[in-house]
């Protein structure tokens, strides 16, 4: 019960950010930085996506997942494709 649970809330959750994701016309905007944004949304994607690799493999899989959480942050111009 608990495994269709997560995998239900996962499957809800990764639908809506891809549909956010899928918002942007213009690729390069996933990546721009103004005003009171500090991390733009493409930064904010990889980093969601780390929390759910890390709790996937490390939390439930036991999987010795190494995390690189900077490199969420640091990383810049990943396709929105490959994002998606």
């Amino acid at each position: 019960m608990k495994i269709f649970y997560f995998s239900s809330i996962f499957e809800r959750d990764l639908k809506s950010l891809r549909n956010e994701i899928s918002l942007y016309n213009n690729e390069a905007d996933l990546w721009k930085v103004k005003g009171e944004i500090k991390n733009p949304a493409g930064n904010l994607a990889l980093h969601l996506l780390g929390n759910l690799n890390f709790f996937i493999a490390e939390t439930l899989g036991k999987a010795n997942y190494v995390r690189k959480r900077e490199e969420e942050f640091s990383n810049k111009n990943i396709s929105k494709e490959k994002i998606l």
